[in-house]
């Protein structure tokens, strides 16, 4: 008869602290779609697509699409065969990438209080159309790059009748890059952080805006 009882008390208390539990837990109505719109500095839309995995954590995906055409040659720029261009300038440029991040939030009530801490990788990939000096000429070349790297973000996410998410970020982050091209000369497109062939570390911040469906 003891034994019944313990086992009875013990079912009961599990009973009890699993519905806690699910009280504890909130359930997010669907998945976030996001638009970054810093991004079209650098000619690219980035949107961002968060699934919620466990009862405060997210993993989200953020593939990004390049497209942009003709930059104006400046006169402060670098000369030869009499053409001007400063390092960043460029004919057109195409590319792609993702980030991945997992998003740990500090408050199972995500909901009500927001904060949060991420981290993730990057990979992008950029084909750009450019003008060289080359054997004291001055041609037209293609350069290849690739660029990978790793953030640490924290945040805040505000979430608007469980159909709006505004979600404000900083954070630090690393990048290694890579331009193959035919003229030996690997340093193009390096002047900051928003240079396509940036290499180092870099200062992130930034919003979102996004619709859960």
């Amino acid at each position: 008869m003891k034994k019944i009882l313990i086992i009875a008390i013990l079912f009961s208390v599990l009973f009890n602290a699993e519905s806690h539990a699910q009280k504890d837990t909130t359930k997010l109505k669907g998945m976030i779609y996001s638009f970054v719109p810093q991004y079209l500095i650098n000619h690219g839309i980035r949107l961002d697509i968060e699934k919620q995995i466990t009862p405060r954590s997210f993993i989200q995906f953020c593939p990004q699409f390049y497209l942009g055409e003709q930059k104006d040659n400046s006169s402060n720029g670098n000369y030869y065969n009499d053409i001007s261009y400063e390092e960043d300038d460029y004919d057109n440029v195409i590319g792609g990438g993702i980030n991945i991040y997992h998003k740990i939030f500090a408050n199972k009530n995500f909901l009500d209080n927001g904060v949060y801490f991420s981290y993730g990788f990057s990979y992008s990939y950029f084909e750009i159309d450019y003008l060289e000096e080359y054997l004291d000429n001055t041609i037209n070349t293609t350069g290849t790059i690739q660029k990978m790297g790793g953030d640490l973000l924290i945040g805040y996410q505000f979430f608007l009748k469980n159909k709006l998410s505004i979600d404000l970020y900083t954070g630090v982050g690393t990048r290694f890059s890579e331009l193959d091209n035919n003229t030996g000369n690997t340093n193009r497109f390096n002047d900051n952080y928003f240079s396509y062939n940036y290499s180092g570390n870099l200062l992130h911040i930034g919003f979102r805006v996004g619709l859960i469906l």
